[in-house]
């Protein structure tokens, strides 16, 4: 029993990674978003909005890797900010239903008049943060993260973080041709309930010969006796 258990643990874990290669969409990808910022609070206006689009290639199992830009128009007139950077995108499982990854990534900001009549300024960029997929057909996923986005800042105000929370696609270019069929795992194992084997009849033993009734005792004829002439 023991034997079938640890079995059975190797072949669902075995699945698991078959079912990745062979369902799992293992190549590039366009990711286009829209989206709302949460302003820092030196900013002049609390939320304003995004648009982005990123390329994207699956690593393997746990990694993607995007490079993209986003445009974002902070406060509706005034301050708006491009951005291009590379992204690690970890996920933690590959649900087709529920994917929840960590984003974490590099870029480079040019930021427009931002507080006034300043000039443009070109920045470092920092984010990070927390999404998920979730497949909708063959080769398109739903996707939705939010990112904390840090930048340095030459004008001399302090350096700004935004939230940007954004929701979009991923549009994959591989076919992986027709669906697999779906997976049914195999039934526990059951050790069978022992059964008594059926009694086996005795042989009767065999029918007694007849007994023969003994011969009669064999009666020799009597001699005549001779008669004597004097």
């Amino acid at each position: 029993m023991k034997i079938s258990s640890v079995a059975t643990a190797v072949v669902l874990g075995l699945s698991g990674t078959a079912a990745f290669a062979q369902a799992a969409n293992t190549g590039w990808y366009i990711a286009p978003t829209v989206g709302v910022t949460l302003n820092d609070s030196d900013r002049n206006k609390n939320t304003g909005g995004a648009v982005g689009l990123a390329i994207g290639k699956v690593l393997n199992e746990k990694w993607n890797v995007e490079f993209g830009g986003q445009y974002l128009r902070l406060d509706g007139k005034n301050d708006e900010q491009g951005n291009i950077g590379v992204d690690g995108l970890y996920f933690f499982n590959r649900n087709p239903d529920f994917a929840p990854y960590a984003v974490a990534g590099l870029g480079y900001v040019r930021e427009a008049r931002a507080f006034g009549n300043t000039p443009a300024n070109d920045n470092l960029l920092v984010k990070a943060g927390l999404g998920f997929t979730k497949k909708l057909s063959r080769n398109v996923d739903f996707r939705t993260d939010a990112r904390y986005q840090w930048h340095t800042n030459k004008t001399g105000v302090n350096n700004l973080g935004d939230w940007v929370i954004s929701a979009g696609l991923n549009i994959y270019f591989d076919d992986r041709g027709p669906a697999p069929a779906a997976y049914v795992a195999a039934p526990a194992y059951v050790e069978p309930a022992y059964v008594a084997p059926a009694p086996v009849a005795a042989t009767p033993p065999p029918a007694a010969m007849p007994v023969q009734p003994a011969p009669a005792p064999y009666v020799a004829p009597a001699r005549a006796t001779k008669q004597d002439r004097n």
